[in-house]
């Protein structure tokens, strides 16, 4: 069993770097020293813990060990350094030049050379020798993994050994905090599921509930992951297919509905207006109340051909969902979706903004949208792994997937082998 490391001493005046308890991790209000950096990767750490939480505990148990809470909070080890805290410095009030140790030489403007202090983080975790696949989990959280050349931990421009070892004492009094140390990461899947998590634990950990510095941050834990909308939803059980959809099954329905009650990959291929949709929601709607699914993405190949089976699947939710769950109306993925979200308005939205971006789309609970938001999973593409990790315990159905050219059919394959990875069950569909 891990035991908990008191953190090293912080002396005010290691001539070289700053003390631990003055790195500053952001700015708050009018140019005010705003969280330091312990407290905000301690925050962040916090959050991935309480995300995990909210997961069903067969999905944690495959994709992210205990100690995975330790990985997201150390995505900003690399603030602990000359050109990050000069930098952040020199948007407080009262600045002044030269006027803290280890910061005279530091050139803010050098950082692009080597992805940031992200790419310090990775540096460092590399250097301290924390597990295969780790440093460059933390090293993405910016939605790529940056370019270090030939620079290690210990470099002159990364503050040298003086610098390095202010980050291990870092990385020592989180393990404190946290009360645990590093898991084992099993594979690339894994690493990107759990990247995907240190990445959206830091946009929660980052929000405007934990910006002042002088409050608890501790009780908005909760209401942080309520206001992004990391709420399970409710799904009501023992609904018939006559229920959801007002007629009794056809012979090639029943047969998808009866063999997909457990996880796996099903794939109903069948002339158009035989009812495949409706095959493979009620199949999803099974995974679901029996919680062997935490939601649902419905991919298609066209913008058009998602617009139509979004309202459909809205129509669906409304009726499996108990009338307190929130996310009542599925949210539609694709380059053009914005305007029919100006059509619908501020109610067309589930649980507000959060989820609109781009890139944090597919983490909603159910979402319809074109097959590139799924693919782009698999794809070495910016926080690809943040899709991967909103894909992950979903049922994922792939419709029209006959129209398709090889290559697409090609990445189909190697999605559809990665989703089971992340825990999915797989419907796809075919005329």
């Amino acid at each position: 069993m891990f035991k908990p490391q008191q953190p090293r001493p912080t002396p005010q005046s290691r001539p070289g770097a700053l003390a631990l308890d003055i790195c500053l991790a952001k700015t708050y209000g009018q140019q005010q020293p705003g969280r330091k950096v312990l407290n905000h990767c301690h925050i962040v750490g916090e959050v991935a813990k309480a995300l995990l939480g909210r997961m069903p505990a067969w999905l944690v148990a495959e994709l992210f060990p205990q100690g995975s809470e330790l990985i997201a909070a150390c995505h900003d080890l690399g603030k602990v350094s000359p050109t990050f805290q000069e930098k952040i410095y020199r948007g407080t009030e009262h600045y002044q030049q030269n006027s803290k140790p280890g910061l005279s030489n530091a050139k803010p403007e050098t950082e692009k050379l080597w992805g940031g202090h992200a790419g310090v983080s990775q540096a460092t975790a590399k250097a301290l020798k924390v597990g295969r696949y780790i440093p460059e989990i933390i090293g993405q959280h910016h939605g790529y993994s940056p370019d270090l050349g030939i620079r290690k931990a210990d470099y002159d421009e990364f503050g040298g050994k003086v610098w390095q070892e202010r980050r291990s004492e870092l990385l020592d009094g989180l393990k404190h905090l946290l009360a645990c140390d590093f898991p084992v990461v099993s594979n690339d899947l894994q690493a990107k599921a759990l990247a995907g998590l240190t990445t959206v634990s830091d946009w929660i950990g980052s929000g405007s509930l934990f910006d002042d510095p002088t409050h608890d941050w501790r009780p908005n834990i909760s209401n942080a992951l309520d206001n992004a909308g990391f709420v399970q939803p409710s799904i009501r059980s023992g609904l018939s297919f006559f229920d959801l959809f007002g007629f009794e099954p056809r012979d090639i329905q029943r047969q998808l509905i009866s063999s997909s009650q457990q996880s796996g990959v099903y794939v109903l291929e069948a002339p158009m207006g035989i009812g495949k949709t409706e095959a493979a929601l009620y199949a999803a709607y099974q995974l679901m109340a029996s919680q062997q699914a935490t939601g649902l993405y419905f991919a298609l190949p066209t913008q058009l051909t998602s617009d139509k089976i979004h309202e459909r699947v809205t129509r669906f939710l409304t009726k499996i969902l108990t009338a307190d769950s929130p996310h009542q109306k599925a949210l539609l993925l694709h380059g053009n979706a914005w305007l029919k979200q100006t059509e619908l308005g501020v109610e067309g939205n589930p649980n507000g903004s959060w989820f609109e971006s781009g890139k944090r789309g597919i983490l909603a609970p159910f979402a319809v949208g074109t097959i590139d938001q799924a693919l782009m999973a698999v794809m070495n593409v910016k926080h690809g792994f943040v899709r991967a990790f909103g894909l992950a315990g979903k049922v994922v159905i792939l419709d029209e997937v006959h129209s398709y050219d090889a290559y697409t059919g090609t990445l189909l394959d190697e999605l559809v082998t990665a989703l089971r990875g992340l825990q999915c069950t797989v419907i796809i569909l075919s005329g």
